[in-house]
């Protein structure tokens, strides 16, 4: 809303007039000092505030002299009624705390306005006394002067008098401070020195003691209810844009909310009271001091900001030591790293080598405290027994909700869970990242068991049956060439996983956070970490396919392995019968019976084998096919920072082993090749 127009709304319509012969004429003495009452918006004989029509109306018949400046004097009562209402509506905190600072300092611009009144009663009073003529045109030149200042005034009022409050209300007083009209540029100046003390009091009050204390909810940050003390790093606290005052700089804004946070996190979490640095010293000083306020935040690089920076550094770095000296951060990533990222490989042998009959039965049949029993065993099995004891508590089982067909693969995990300070920061339990990694993990140290347990049982079998049973020599020709591929193609995607992106990503972790002297940068460090091992891993959204086309590999394995097993049963029961068949007749003799017996049972065994064949073939068709589309897909994803997926695949394709046969897949490698020169 412009002035013109808030001075064309504010002058009134028109004069009350009732039957002309009711009206009175009066002098221009009297009509003065009715208006010296309009003035200060209270009604008199000549001149009364209408309610229903908002301005006042004259009550006399006014020549044409009169009239035009009469009309234009009232304005200067309208004008004060609306910055008086204001003032009425606002005073006493009740709309919280800075529009009661806006609403005194506007009414400390009438007391002005009052003294001059006053002076103008004095100067019309005296001029009757001796008999000298004080016009309408005299009060109107008086008048020039407050008219531009009342409608200044309104015109404030008209842009704060909405349901804004607290930091939102200073953001539209702000921009006054820098207008051309050096009344307004004052009149905002007193404002929002006194408006935004009490803002500056919240403010000092959560650096300090991390605490709260906004009655009127006029803070930019805010407290949400009913948050448990494990959401509280992420949730507890919020920053409510609409209420950040204009002249903040968004940086500001994040170092105040931290600030608090870190020291709130300090008492409430880490149950320690930290000492006072000289920052936060100094804003306690501010703090107490009462009559302090933000404006010297409206100028670039002010005191104010340069505190609220070191503020936030030195509290970063007080809640970094405690974390690192009395809850073994640092220790704690180790832990998770040997672990949930099964980078303890003798560990993670052990534990699949105990587990494995167990986990291949049905998930109802087992429980937490056996799987418990059977990690400790695993632990005093291998190297992890060396490790801090610290770690070692922090290590248990979680077994998964399970829909009963599920098997013991299915269900189990372990579980990484601190606790305390670092569970509200970094939520290493539950189903956080460190969960969905170990999940992707240990089924790709599942595929690898399995498939070094059919190469010793394949190896085993043929040492023992080659010769006894000549029948199956094809077969387990064709079974183990197949488990070989596998063998080659799962420990490439395993070495890759395990070697070139956990390891090689843990490398400069380490190596970020050892530099590191704020929280901030371990945090960072920790999320770029979690972030670049789940992109290099395919275990993003936007790698789903190339994800799903590597479980569909892995489910070739594990179906090679029941079927693998099932013949493996049938063999070793046609091998033992044919060594005690053997024995017998060795023993015995034989007879037409036994051998049409031994005949029959050698052509329903051959017939056994010939299905295997076909199915181990069908297996090895399909698997070829999926391993080309996961290599054609492989290579497609791989950016110019993901060089080592196209080597994964190179690694997988050796020698052109698959391309050779498939020129679309010998296309897209050539492609991507000199795309990357």
């Amino acid at each position: 809303m412009n002035k013109d127009l808030l001075r064309i709304m504010s002058t009134p319509k028109s004069i009350k007039r009732t039957k002309p012969e009711d009206m009175e004429t009066i002098s221009d003495i009297e009509i003065i000092r009715s208006l010296l009452y309009c003035f200060q918006g209270v009604n008199s004989h000549w001149i009364e505030f209408n309610q229903n029509e908002k301005q006042f109306v004259v009550t006399a018949q006014l020549d044409f002299y009169q009239t035009s400046k009469v009309n234009r004097l009232m304005e200067l009562g309208y004008l004060h009624n609306i910055v008086q209402e204001y003032i009425e509506n606002n005073s006493d905190n009740k709309n919280g705390s800075v529009a009661s600072g806006i609403a005194h300092c506007l009414h400390e611009e009438l007391c002005i306005y009052y003294d001059s009144i006053n002076k103008l009663q004095k100067e019309v009073n005296e001029a009757y006394e001796k008999s000298q003529q004080y016009s309408l045109g005299n009060l109107l030149c008086w008048s020039v002067l407050w008219l531009g200042q009342l409608q200044d005034l309104a015109y404030t009022v008209k842009m704060i008098d909405t349901d804004k409050r607290g930091g939102e209300l200073v953001s539209v007083i702000a921009p006054f401070a820098h207008c051309a009209n050096p009344y307004l540029q004052q009149m905002a100046t007193n404002m929002i020195k006194v408006a935004t003390r009490p803002l500056m009091m919240i403010m000092c009050h959560w650096m300090v003691d991390g605490e709260l204390l906004d009655n009127y909810e006029e803070f930019f940050i805010c407290q949400c209810p009913d948050i448990n003390n494990l959401d509280m790093w992420n949730n507890r606290y919020t920053i409510r844009e609409s209420m950040v005052p204009a002249f903040f700089t968004k940086e500001d804004v994040n170092r105040i909310f931290r600030t608090g946070r870190y020291i709130n996190f300090l008492r409430t979490i880490c149950k320690s009271k930290p000492d006072l640095t000289p920052s936060r010293k100094t804003l306690m000083d501010l703090r107490n001091s009462g009559d302090k306020d933000l404006f010297p935040m409206l100028e670039q690089g002010s005191i104010i900001s340069d505190m609220i920076n070191k503020a936030c550094t030195e509290s970063s770095t007080v809640v970094l030591d405690t974390l690192k000296e009395q809850f073994k951060l640092f220790l704690h990533f180790e832990g998770l790293r040997r672990y949930m990222l099964l980078g303890q490989g003798d560990f993670v042998t052990s534990l699949l080598e105990i587990l494995q009959p167990h986990l291949d039965k049905s998930s109802g049949t087992l429980g937490h405290h056996t799987f418990r029993n059977f990690l400790d065993t695993a632990v005093r099995m291998s190297n992890a027994q060396y490790d801090k004891p610290t770690i070692l508590k922090t290590l248990d089982v979680k077994l998964l909700p399970t829909s009963g067909e599920d098997c013991g693969w299915d269900i189990f995990q372990l579980d990484y869970s601190t606790g305390g300070p670092l569970e509200t920061i970094f939520e290493f339990s539950g189903s956080g990242r460190y969960s969905i990694m170990f999940v992707f993990l240990w089924r790709l140290k599942r595929i690898d068991f399995v498939l070094s347990q059919m190469w010793r049982e394949l190896n085993l079998q043929i040492k023992t049956s080659y010769h006894i049973v000549p029948e199956i020599r094809y077969a387990l020709k064709c079974t183990n060439n197949l488990v070989a591929e596998m063998v080659h193609s799962v420990r490439q995607i395993h070495f890759y996983v395990l070697s070139d992106v956990i390891e090689t990503e843990w490398e400069h972790f380490r190596e970020a956070i050892n530099k590191a002297s704020l929280l901030e940068t371990v945090i960072e460090a920790h999320n770029q970490f979690l972030k670049n091992i789940f992109k290099r891993s395919v275990q993003t959204e936007e790698t789903h396919d190339l994800s799903k086309k590597m479980r569909q590999l892995f489910e070739s394995v594990l179906e090679l392995r029941g079927i693998q097993e099932r013949f493996h049963s049938q063999s070793e029961y046609e091998l033992n019968r044919r060594k005690d068949l053997d024995k017998y007749i060795e023993e015995h003799g034989t007879n037409n019976k036994i051998e049409k017996d031994d005949l029959e049972t050698k052509e329903a065994f051959l017939l056994e084998v010939d299905r295997y064949e076909n199915i181990i073939k069908e297996i090895s068709n399909s698997y070829k096919i999926d391993l080309v589309k996961f290599l054609k897909k492989l290579i497609k994803v791989s950016t110019d920072d993901q060089d080592a997926l196209h080597s994964l695949a190179n690694r997988i394709n050796f020698n052109k082993y698959y391309s050779k046969n498939d020129q679309d897949l010998e296309k897209c490698a050539t492609y991507i090749c000199r795309s990357h020169k």
